[in-house]
């Protein structure tokens, strides 16, 4: 039987979903729903879910294990991608030091390879909208801080495998991560109105003109634009691209980023690059990870 398709896995520190792909064409033939981390409680449970996610969408499109070419995986780091295990992340902690390639190996008989998520999503959004950029970088936003750069047309991964792992640099407050992420909103939200409300719903408030709301968001836009600032004083990019859940409130804190980011950044200053949300989201990371399987 003709192998034809490649299975993806975008496994984030909250949700985790796959997708299938034509292998010729690399185009996202159909996705899973998003299936929540958190109602797993330890690696082997979390493992069986992401099979038994993968199967049914197999089976829902009539496609027979056989057909597959292979599992690319992206995932939080930092991590061995050589090895395809996932090392000491703080975002995904029931894959702490666990070796996700050879458990799915043995499960699909298949070749697998594992990739940092923001590597992967990088990777997809310059294929699909930036191949004239020599310098691009993506960045996503969620439950951590990621980067991925692609440099003439292939990820920059450093002698490791690790390179821009910025998010956990450290810093005064601990690590950049610290204050770019959903848990630095959620904190701020509890702190502010005095009861957990979802971010989703302060989004809301803040379209609709609740200064409190907005100001959170606000915050938020010029801590990342610090961040931002570094990247481009280091590497100069000609696109940046911002992805992931944090990503949909794009519009609300643009304005306070882009200040950020020209107040620490001479170089943005002189020559500003583009800032801009992604158009593709999560379809990125699928894209990415299936040409990285495909062109290893």
């Amino acid at each position: 039987m003709k192998k034809d398709t490649i299975i993806t896995i975008d496994i984030g520190g909250t949700t985790f979903e796959s997708a299938i792909l034509s292998y010729d064409k690399l185009a996202i033939l159909d996705m899973s729903p998003k299936d929540q981390v958190r109602n797993y409680s330890t690696a082997s449970e979390l493992l069986k879910g992401i099979c038994f996610q993968i199967n049914r969408l197999l089976k829902k499109n009539s496609i027979d294990k056989s057909r597959v070419n292979g599992l690319s995986v992206a995932c939080p780091g930092p991590l061995d991608s050589k090895n395809g295990i996932i090392l000491e992340t703080p975002n995904l902690k029931l894959f702490q030091n666990f070796s996700l390639k050879l458990k799915l190996q043995r499960y699909f008989n298949c070749e697998v390879l594992i990739e940092n998520d923001a590597n992967l999503f990088a990777l997809g959004e310059w294929s699909q909208a930036h191949k004239k950029e020599e310098i691009f970088v993506g960045i996503t936003l969620g439950t951590g801080l990621g980067f991925g750069v692609v440099l003439n047309g292939k990820m920059h991964l450093g002698k490791n495998g690790m390179a821009a792992e910025y998010g956990i640099s450290s810093c005064e407050w601990g690590i950049w991560e610290d204050k770019v992420c959903l848990k630095y909103i959620k904190n701020n939200i509890e702190k502010i109105y005095g009861q957990k409300i979802s971010p989703r719903v302060i989004q809301k408030y803040a379209i609709d003109g609740d200064h409190k709301a907005k100001e959170i968001f606000n915050d938020f836009g010029r801590n990342l634009g610090v961040v931002i600032s570094h990247v481009i004083n280091m590497i100069d990019p000609g696109v940046i691209v911002i992805g992931g859940g944090l990503s949909k409130a794009f519009a609300i804190y643009k304005e306070e980023m882009l200040k950020s980011i020209s107040e620490n950044s001479p170089i943005f200053r002189q020559f500003p690059c583009k800032v801009q949300e992604s158009k593709f989201k999560s379809k990125s990371h699928m894209v990415g990870a299936a040409i990285n399987l495909k062109t290893k």
